[in-house]
């Protein structure tokens, strides 16, 4: 008997990505093993109610073909299910995907598919809305904002933007309070991390694990703009970490009250989520198609 799955493409993830993910999947995905339905998202969040329709439709797995954005969707709606999420990366950054070693190549990404392979890992929480990979206040969140209303996308439009946005960006100042740790400081931004980094192997936190049922916060202090350039390059050593500037710790509950109403990101995609949000680990609730896992 045939495994049950859904395929959903996102049609505006880079194009190039896309069509080749297309082709693979039609070429390579082994009909023998997998009865499935490709079917294609037409509006924002779309992928949403095409993943509950899977769900209810008794898919076995739901396999994305996009970016961070629709690996969000599909990823939070899965989480707490027995169905599995599946990824073939065509979106500029591919974050999750990159942190579990999902190849960037849309055959080898499909071929991950057929051997249909899977590991837990953990999910975080704001104000309920779930994230898979990163989540953020700040600086970082305005550039992601500047950032989804661009008509083109990839590694270099997104530093363009930072670059325009940094010196009129007002720092603001941040309430903290972390597994019942207080602390209150201004900072350029807050990430809250479930795996090591943004994407296109920006490693932001670097010593962020999937499945220790914890989330790592990134915190940038305040520091000259020089210094922003400069950790931006380390971001792509793997050694951000280590500035001075940088405070790094593990949690599992947080509260972050903003004293502005700023636009908060999720896996790279904006949202209003108020002053006051709530951060939280929701240890082992999602499946995922990934290498070397367990069948």
């Amino acid at each position: 008997m045939k495994t049950k799955i859904r395929i959903i493409v996102n049609p505006v993830s880079g194009s190039g990505r896309r069509k080749k993910a297309l082709k693979m999947i039609e070429e390579h995905l082994d009909t023998s093993k997998f009865d499935y339905e490709l079917v294609k998202t037409e509006y924002h969040r779309h992928a949403t109610e095409l993943t509950q329709q899977a769900i209810d439709d008794g898919c076995f797995a739901v396999i994305i073909a996009g970016g961070d954005g629709s690996v969000n969707e599909v990823g939070a709606t899965l989480a707490g299910t027995d169905v599995a999420l599946g990824i073939i990366p065509a979106g500029s950054g591919n974050g999750l995907a990159r942190s579990l070693g999902i190849p960037m190549n849309p055959k080898k990404a499909v071929e991950n598919i057929n051997n249909f392979k899977f590991r837990t890992i953990d999910t975080g929480l704001a104000n309920g809305i779930a994230f898979m990979n990163m989540a953020g206040v700040g600086f970082d969140a305005a550039v992601c904002d500047a950032f989804h209303q661009q008509k083109t996308r990839g590694l270099f439009k997104y530093f363009v933007l930072g670059v325009r946005l940094i010196t009129g960006y007002k720092l603001q100042r941040y309430k903290v309070t972390a597994d019942g740790r207080d602390f209150e400081r201004k900072a350029w931004q807050i990430d809250l991390a479930n795996s090591s980094q943004y994407g296109n192997d920006a490693l932001v936190a670097p010593k962020a694990l999937v499945d220790d049922g914890m989330l790592d916060a990134v915190v940038l202090n305040p520091m000259p703009i020089v210094q922003m350039f400069i950790n931006f390059y380390r971001l792509f050593q793997g050694n951000l970490h280590q500035s001075k500037y940088i405070k790094t710790f593990k949690f599992k509950k947080m509260t972050i009250v903003q004293d502005r109403d700023d636009v908060a990101h999720l896996d790279g995609d904006p949202f209003d989520l108020g002053k006051v949000i709530e951060f939280e680990i929701n240890p082992m609730s999602l499946k995922v198609i990934v290498p070397n896992g367990k069948g």
